[in-house]
């Protein structure tokens, strides 16, 4: 003995192990995806996190190498010190930094070439004012010959006034 609806049920066993199926494999993605996911991202946070971590690094090197250029730069104008041989220092400094510069970011490259740059323009000014400081000695000792030869010449008006006026007698 046959059922009347065989048919229907057949089609009502298809499609409920169609869903079945189907409902299964939303359920088995998602669990892949939920541990495969995090997994991938967590890779992909570690990665940028090391490359924070060597950015910081180079960073703290960097204003390491800074703070003994500045040192340099203010021990350049001291009495006793070879300020030619504080300048070779310090361009010698200057190169190893910009060779050891990271090219990662064109934003830091670019800040650290300015920093650098302004670091050199900093020891060109300072050797300057060094140059200057011979100058106003100079100068000084210029305008105490200035008044000295004031006071001689006005000593000659004297005398020459004091001649005229014997002549004229």
């Amino acid at each position: 003995m046959k059922p009347l609806n065989n048919s229907e049920r057949n089609k009502a066993i298809f499609r409920f192990v169609i869903l079945l199926t189907i409902t299964i494999v939303i359920i088995i993605m998602a669990i892949f995806f939920d541990h495969r996911v995090p997994t991938v991202e967590n890779r992909y946070l570690r990665s940028q996190i090391k490359n924070t971590e060597r950015l910081i690094e180079q960073e703290e090197i960097f204003a390491k190498k800074m703070g003994k250029i500045k040192s340099l730069i203010d021990s350049m104008g001291q009495k006793g010190v070879n300020s030619d041989y504080i300048g070779q220092l310090i361009s010698a400094n200057l190169a190893e930094m910009q060779t050891s510069l990271p090219s990662d970011s064109t934003f830091r490259h670019a800040m650290y070439i300015n920093i650098i740059q302004t670091y050199l323009e900093l020891k060109n000014a300072k050797a300057s004012l060094i140059g200057l400081g011979d100058v106003q000695k100079e100068l000084e000792e210029y305008s105490l010959l200035v008044d000295k030869y004031r006071a001689d010449l006005e000593q000659v008006h004297r005398d020459l006034d004091l001649c005229r006026q014997l002549r004229n007698q």
